[in-house]
């Protein structure tokens, strides 16, 4: 298994030139290399695509130690959870 940022590098890409392939932005590369987002299904799909390689064989990387995250849901939760916190008030 190899991580993203592997990957693209192997492949001699940017973050840039892979955020352009997918429809993403490069910042969204950059969290996923990081650990702070993860792709959903359907990125994941279209990693597996654009690197030739099975959806399996992509290894997330967990955040570093130290930062918050706001858990595997990515953006998406975070909004999530603010309008649950928002209900219970």
């Amino acid at each position: 298994m190899k991580t993203i940022r592997q990957l693209r590098e192997e492949r001699g890409w940017t973050q840039l030139e892979l955020a352009n392939r997918l429809g993403v932005t490069p910042s969204t590369i950059y969290n996923w290399e990081r650990g702070r987002f993860e792709p959903r299904a359907s990125q994941l799909r279209q990693l597996a695509q654009a690197f030739a390689v099975k959806m399996d064989d992509i290894e997330l990387v967990p955040e570093e130690p130290g930062k918050a995250r706001g858990g595997s849901l990515g953006q998406r939760g975070n909004a999530s959870r603010a309008r649950a916190a928002a209900y219970e008030h």
